[in-house]
């Protein structure tokens, strides 16, 4: 078995320092009782006991990052202490040796707090904490120099100096202790403690040659308080920004300017009632004029970083850097120069979102808002992120220059997916709508981008990719579309689509086998409107489910309600792909046909081929559903599109309707006849029914019979019937064409 290998020597921790606190303190214990001068013993005696409650606090407190500094700090002072009690009144080049000792041991502490100020603020707007307590030293030295030396504290050159010093140093102790506190509400108590080091100690040099009752007493405070201090600071750190920002800021208000201020006040009107030539005390009133000379101006600049960062913030946005809109209003805003708006709609970004998650659709984003910036540097032009999908650009020019532009942003988004892992399998088109920014112009802003949006919508028509610019006629056809769908919520609503019925007639009876079901809608104001319109817009504004479902109840009603289903004449309905996603589509139709006892068999449901092209989309198990339900499922406009066979297999289908344009072509041309051929053949060995749509001559009629097509629909027969027709064509019989093959 291999040797254990030693463990490793742990690092010497704060705790390692305790036995060096011990014998230093009982080095200064022996130098003070071997010293042959006066000797303050209590002075002694604190310098000693802040060194042994150093030791004991490092050795059996809780260790942290700053214990090491915090046990310095104690050590620092005690040993300054001691030794200023060993030599009251040793003078070092005319200044009070006892004065320099203490000013140098209340460094210790002073850094610490120094320290936590800087962590405190680290990273941050606001002024400098360090400010703060600069203006509160200043004024509690000034106030603290003019007591003393009224309460009859005075000496020579070298004991002005040394006492300067020392207030110095421990108000600069206090002050900073306070601006911590109130930067950290939860370390008061432990402020208090450092607070009344500084001033205890002060009162200790100051005091200990004609009032050692005080000084006694005043050093033994700052014991107390020191060691309070010292262990009740945090020694893991401190947590920065401590409170809210506006109550940060409120209280640093009153504390740095209204706390000095009322002081300094009283001591001002002290010394007008009894004024006095000081020196000294004019110039500790210069620091104080200095230090809020300081306060103030880091305050302005705190204010003005501040207002730039919300400005930045407030004009970027967040994930791409981009501008937002608001910046692109600011833009638009009286522009020096003719400009050119493009809105950018980044087509494919749902795909990625729904495969690879909004993470890597973000990322897709920011590539692609690099890829623009990088792309604009030429043209000089400026994006801006202005919807989740949608970048606004902004170039220099009329709007033919900016369309030379386009194909290069269009690149640079197509572009974007490249770098990011996993996205390259999706393609990432952008459509464009390209809009003027008049210089002249007084309107609002922003209708550059409202025009540029309307066309954007005029280039979806053409497809992922599309590039449109605002027109007279595209913002015409744009009003239309909105008073269409503005009459359209209406006529929805109210129930004022109507629904004719256009027969299927038998190639081989000649009878009517069945009716589909066609919306049609004469508005007063409109007019006459196309299905193929409206429908369009009836699937942007989501009222393609509620038209849908008003055909459906509408045509099963009155199908049931003159006999058609009755005497086994089926019923055909066409249902978009938002139908099928919509929740309860399947429970909607088997409500229908239950409110009305409708055999399911006899109603057809018509999709598009689009439905099936998604595997194990939602929308094909609706589909599944509606097969189970008993309804049979047609593929409308078999032979455009994508025309994918795969599915013919995978999925309950039905009926194949066979595209008007391949049966324009079956009496032109050989290829017609031989598609159409195939398809019916394919479907005849696939158990499935035929419909040929757009049959409109005899001819035509005569060709679908002889490949063995059974059934046919088109104008030869009728056009779409309103509904007090339908029983003349249920009793009509139709001429049936002769079996005639095609002439090549």
């Amino acid at each position: 078995m291999a040797a254990t290998p030693p463990p490793l020597p742990a690092p010497a921790g704060p705790a390692a320092a305790s036995p060096l606190y011990l014998a230093l303190a009982a080095l200064l214990t022996v130098l003070a009782l071997a010293h042959d001068g006066h000797v303050e013993v209590v002075l002694v005696a604190s310098g000693v006991a802040a060194l042994l409650t150093t030791a004991a606090a490092l050795a059996w407190l809780q260790p942290g990052a700053n214990s090491r500094a915090y046990g310095a700090a104690g050590a620092a002072w005690g040993t300054a202490v001691a030794l200023a009690g060993t030599w009251p009144h040793a003078e070092v080049a005319g200044l009070s040796l006892a004065h320099l000792l203490v000013a140098a041991g209340t460094l210790g502490p002073l850094l610490v707090v120094l320290r936590l100020l800087r962590d405190a603020r680290a990273g941050s707007d606001d002024p400098p904490l360090l400010v703060d307590a600069l203006m509160l030293a200043t004024a509690l030295a000034t106030v603290g120099w003019d007591a003393f030396t009224r309460s009859g504290h005075h000496g020579g050159t070298g004991w002005t100096t040394s006492t300067v010093l020392t207030l110095t140093v421990t108000a600069l102790l206090a002050g900073s202790a306070t601006a911590l506190a109130v930067e950290h509400p939860r370390l008061r108590t432990a402020a208090v403690g450092l607070s009344l080091l500084g001033v205890g100690t002060a009162l200790t040099a100051i005091c200990f040659h004609h009032e050692r009752a005080t000084a006694h007493v005043a050093v033994v405070v700052a014991l107390a308080g020191g060691t309070a201090g010292l262990l009740l600071l945090p020694r893991s750190g401190i947590v920065q920004h401590g409170g809210q920002a506006a109550a940060r800021a409120a209280r640093r208000l009153e504390t740095a300017s209204l706390v000095p201020g009322p002081i300094l006040l009283v001591d001002l009107v002290l010394l007008v009632l009894s004024p006095r030539s000081d020196p000294v005390l004019f110039a500790l009133y210069i620091s104080v004029l200095v230090a809020y000379t300081v306060r103030h101006a880091a305050t302005a600049r705190a204010v003005d970083r501040s207002y730039r960062a919300l400005r930045e913030r407030a004009l970027r946005d967040e994930l791409t850097g981009l501008g937002n809109r608001t910046a692109l209003q600011d833009a638009l805003t009286q522009p020096d120069r003719e400009q050119t708006l493009v809105l950018l709609e980044l087509d494919g970004l749902d795909d990625v979102n729904d495969v690879l998650g909004v993470r890597s659709g973000d990322a897709v984003v920011r590539a692609a808002a690099e890829n623009l910036t990088r792309v604009l540097t030429g043209p000089g032009g400026t994006a801006y992120r202005t919807g989740r999908d949608e970048v606004a650009v902004v170039l220099p020019g009329d709007t033919a220059t900016a369309l030379r532009h386009v194909p290069e942003l269009a690149a640079a988004v197509a572009d974007a997916p490249a770098a990011v892992d996993g996205a390259s399998r999706f393609p990432l088109l952008a459509t464009a709508g390209v809009a003027a920014c008049p210089l002249d112009s007084v309107e609002d802003p922003m209708a550059p981008l409202v025009r540029a949006d309307i066309a954007l919508r005029d280039a979806r028509r053409l497809g992922p990719g599309g590039v449109s610019v605002y027109s007279g006629d595209v913002a015409a056809a744009h009003a239309r579309r909105s008073l269409l769908r503005e009459r359209l919520t209406g006529a929805v609503r109210d129930g004022l689509i109507a629904v004719h019925y256009q027969p299927v007639v038998s190639f081989t009876t000649g009878r009517v086998a069945k009716f589909e079901a066609l919306a049609r809608w004469d508005d007063p104001v409109l007019g006459r409107v196309s299905p193929a319109e409206f429908v369009a817009v009836a699937e942007e504004s989501n009222l393609v489910v509620a038209l849908g479902e008003h055909v459906l109840r509408t045509a099963v009603r009155d199908a049931a309600a003159l006999g058609v289903l009755a005497a086994g004449v089926g019923l055909t309905v066409n249902v978009s792909v938002v139908q099928l996603q919509s929740p309860g589509f399947t429970d909607v139709v088997r409500d229908i046909l239950a409110a009305h006892d409708v055999d399911p068999a006899l109603l057809t449901l018509e999709l598009t081929e689009s439905v099936f092209l998604d595997t194990d989309s939602p929308a094909e198990r609706v589909v599944t559903e509606l097969a189970q339900l008993g309804c049979r499922i047609a593929i409308d406009d078999f032979g455009t599109g994508y025309s994918a066979f795969g599915y013919l297999g995978r999925l309950p289908v039905h009926v194949l309707k066979i595209d008007r344009s391949l049966t324009r072509s079956v009496t032109e041309d050989v290829t017609g006849q031989s598609v159409l051929t195939c398809v019916v053949d394919l479907a005849n060995r696939l158990g499935l029914e035929t419909v040929v749509e757009g049959v409109e001559t005899p001819e035509q009629a005569a060709v679908c019979r002889y490949v063995s097509a059974p059934l046919g629909q088109g104008w030869l027969y009728a056009p779409a019937v309103p509904l007090t027709d339908v029983p003349a064509q249920l009793a009509r019989v139709h001429p049936v064409p002769e079996s005639v093959q095609p002439v090549a």
